[in-house]
C-alpha cells in the first residue's frame, strides 16, 4: 500500500524516515525538526516498515496539516528496505536520510543545500557523539589518501548526517543492502563514494544523534562477521584506490585492529553458547584481517601501549588471550 498526498510541486530535496515502532515523542519530534526547517522546498517521505495502525493516524495527522508531509507503507522489510523504498519514491534532486527516532538542527537543511555548490556529496558533523567533523573540502582522491582524517564513524559509516544528489543514485543504481542488518550504512556510501569526485565537509554539528537500547547493534545476529568483513573489504578497498603514505598505512592497520576487536567482543558480549562463541572468534583470527593489523605492530605509532600489550597477548595465548583481554575491559568499565 502507498498512501501519499498529490501534489504538482516537484521538492528540491527528499528527505527519507523509515520507522518501526519508534516511542511516538521520539518520532514526533524527528518530524517536527524537519518540518520547522528555515528551508522549505523539500518533501518529507515517512516509510512505514510494517507498523501497527497508530502509527499511520500519527502520520496521517501531520500530513493533513502539510502537504510537504508523504506516508509510504510496505511490510515489515528492515530500514535498508524501507530506505530503498524512498529512494524510488522520492522526487527531489537532492536526498537527505535520518533516523527516525533523531533530529536535526533547525538550519540543517538549509547549511546543507547551501553547501552544496559543485560537490558531490557534503557531510556536516553528529551533535551527542565523538565524532566531530571539520571545515573543508576535498577531491576523492585527496578524500582516500588521508585515512587518518577520513576513515571514521561520521564520513564513512553514517547514512544520515550527508546530503546526496540523486542523480549519481540513480545512474549507478545505489541501493542499500536489504540482507545485511549491520553494516548497510557504510556498504552504501562505498558505493556513493566511489563515484563522487569532490566532497565538503562542514564542522557544524546539525545533526543529532539520540541512543536507542532498541536499536539493532544491540541485538544479537550470528552473521555479524560476515556482514563486518564486507565493511572491512569496502573500507580497505577506498582507502587503498590510491597508493598510501606509510603513515597511513600505519593508521590503517590500526583501524583494522579497531573492527577486529570489535566483532571478537562482540562474540564474547552476545554469544551465550561457548562452542559456537570459540567458533566464531576463531574464524576472524584465521583471517587475512587479523593477520593484516600486526604488520610492524611494534612500530605502528598510532597503537597506544595498552593495545600493544593486547595484541601481544593475542598473539601469546589465542583465543584464551582474547578472553583474558574482554574480561580485563570489561572489570575496568
Amino acid at each position: 500500500m502507498n498512501t501519499m498526498k498529490k501534489t504538482a510541486h516537484t521538492p528540491i530535496i527528499s528527505v527519507i524516515i523509515p520507522f518501526y515502532q519508534t516511542p511516538k515523542l521520539k518520532f514526533r519530534n524527528c518530524i517536527e525538526s524537519f518540518l520547522n526547517q528555515t528551508f522549505q522546498d523539500f518533501e518529507l517521505l515517512l516509510v512505514d516498515d510494517g507498523n501497527t495502525p497508530d502509527y499511520q493516524e500519527l502520520c496521517m495527522e501531520y500530513a493533513g496539516k502539510d502537504a510537504r508531509v508523504r506516508l509510504l507503507t510496505q511490510k515489515k522489510s528492515g530500514v535498508a528496505a524501507a530506505r530503498n523504498y524512498g529512494l524510488k519514491a522520492a522526487r527531489g534532486s537532492f536526498l537527505v536520510f535520518s533516523d527516525s527516532d533523531d533530529y536535526v538542527d533547525i538550519s540543517f537543511l538549509d547549511v546543507m543545500y547551501r553547501s552544496l555548490g559543485d560537490y558531490d556529496l557534503v557531510i556536516c558533523g553528529v551533535c551527542e557523539q565523538w565524532h566531530p567533523s571539520y571545515n573543508g573540502s576535498a577531491d576523492l582522491r585527496v578524500f582516500c589518501s588521508t585515512p587518518s582524517q577520513h576513515n571514521w564513524l561520521q564520513y564513512v559509516n553514517f547514512s544520515v548526517n550527508k546530503i546526496y544528489r540523486k542523480h549519481i543514485l540513480d545512474k549507478y543504481r545505489i541501493q542499500f543492502d536489504p540482507d545485511v542488518r549491520l553494516g548497510e550504512d557504510a556498504l552504501f556510501l562505498y558505493r556513493y563514494l566511489s563515484h563522487c569526485k569532490t566532497i565538503r565537509c562542514i564542522a557544524d554539528m546539525l545533526y543529532h544523534y539520540v541512543p536507542n537500547a532498541e536499536s539493532a547493534v544491540k541485538t544479537y545476529y550470528p552473521q555479524y562477521w560476515d556482514w563486518e568483513k564486507r565493511v572491512i573489504a569496502c573500507q580497505n578497498k577506498l582507502f587503498h584506490k590510491y597508493p598510501l603514505h606509510p603513515s597511513e598505512e600505519f593508521f590503517m592497520r590500526r583501524w583494522l585492529f579497531t573492527k577486529v576487536k570489535g566483532a571478537m567482543y562482540y562474540y564474547l558480549s552476545m554469544e551465550t553458547d561457548a562452542g559456537r562463541r570459540d567458533a566464531c572468534i576463531k574464524e576472524i583470527m584465521g583471517s587475512r584481517y587479523f593477520r593484516g593489523m600486526y604488520g610492524q605492530w611494534r612500530k605502528n605509532p598510532y597503537y597506544s601501549r595498552r593495545e600493544r600489550t593486547l595484541l601481544a597477548l593475542w598473539k601469546l595465548c589465542g583465543i584464551c588471550g582474547v578472553r583474558m583481554g574482554y574480561l580485563y575491559a570489561c572489570f575496568r568499565k
